[in-house]
């Protein structure tokens, strides 16, 4: 099973952050970004690219969740390759 924790959590508005994650497992390690809408509304992205095109309505979300458990549980089994 995968680690994580929140290396960073930066405030959009009060409703709205953006939080940078590191996932690892042994010595294999990922960094994802999750656009947290009012708490309702969870994308998780893959690359600092995919989140800015998102932001700036150019592209899509890597994944998409409506909470917190189904956004830990991706983290807990998400497959991160060297």
């Amino acid at each position: 099973m995968n680690t994580f924790q929140t290396i960073n959590t930066a405030y959009l508005r009060a409703s709205r952050t953006i939080e940078t994650v590191l996932v690892s497992k042994e010595h294999l390690r990922k960094v994802f970004f999750i656009y947290n809408y009012e708490g309702n509304s969870f994308r998780v992205f893959e690359n600092h690219l995919s989140l800015l095109h998102f932001l700036q309505n150019k592209g899509e979300n890597d994944f998409h969740f409506s909470t917190e458990i189904e956004v830990d549980g991706f983290f807990s089994k998400v497959k991160l390759v060297a």
